[in-house]
């Protein structure tokens, strides 16, 4: 019985002093000046990430002022790369979640997503006749509610589906996932077996 308590008496303290140490002016400095490196290398979404976190150790002295500042001036810098990043047109190539993913099998149409500065446009596309048919569009819309800052980088859909959509650097491919839900409250969310839609870029549609 003794034994335990020590444990239990040891990890108490482990956890105080991690916290102390979390929350204490030296990390935040830390943090900050890490931010300020994402900067320098021009890396606009890690960089107003991190400002944002040093924002939130400690918002009422100085530097977590001086980082709210800076992540709100980088959001929208950050909101135009990823606007541009994603413009093309797209062929989904499979879907599925983390639960594994499916190639798409239709040989009537294609499922096509054409983005540019302002739109999603979702299209099917008849394999023989090459014919598009408009399936709906959607206005570009960052989300934007009581947690806009920690999903800042998401999309909101008219049925009020919110959309992480982003481009994989190494690949090339899109990357669509729902992610969640708007509503009066803020925001739902989903945290697993999210429906994820995986697209090929393609240079034209004959």
């Amino acid at each position: 019985m003794k034994k335990i308590f020590t444990i239990i008496l040891f990890f108490i303290c482990f956890i105080n002093t991690w916290s102390q140490d979390y929350k204490s002016p030296e990390y935040q400095k830390k943090r900050f000046e890490e931010a300020n490196e994402y900067l320098k290398n021009s890396d606009v979404f890690r960089a107003a990430g991190v400002f944002q976190f040093v924002n939130e150790l400690n918002p009422k002295n100085e530097l977590g002022k001086i980082s709210l500042k800076k992540s709100d001036s980088l959001r929208p810098i950050a909101h135009q790369k990823l606007k541009e990043s994603l413009i093309g047109t797209w062929k989904l190539n499979r879907t599925g979640s983390n639960w594994g993913f499916e190639k798409t099998t239709d040989t009537i149409n294609d499922k096509i997503l054409i983005v540019n500065e302002s739109e999603f446009k979702f299209y099917e596309q008849n394999i023989k006749t090459k014919k598009l048919k408009l399936i709906k569009s959607e206005e570009i819309k960052f989300s934007k509610s009581i947690h806009e800052r920690y999903y800042s980088y998401e999309f909101v859909f008219s049925d009020n589906q919110i959309w992480h959509i982003s481009k994989n650097e190494k690949t090339g491919e899109l990357r669509q996932v729902n992610t969640g839900e708007q509503n009066e409250n803020g925001r739902s969310e989903i945290v697993c077996g999210n429906l994820e839609l995986i697209y090929t870029e393609i240079e034209s549609l004959k």
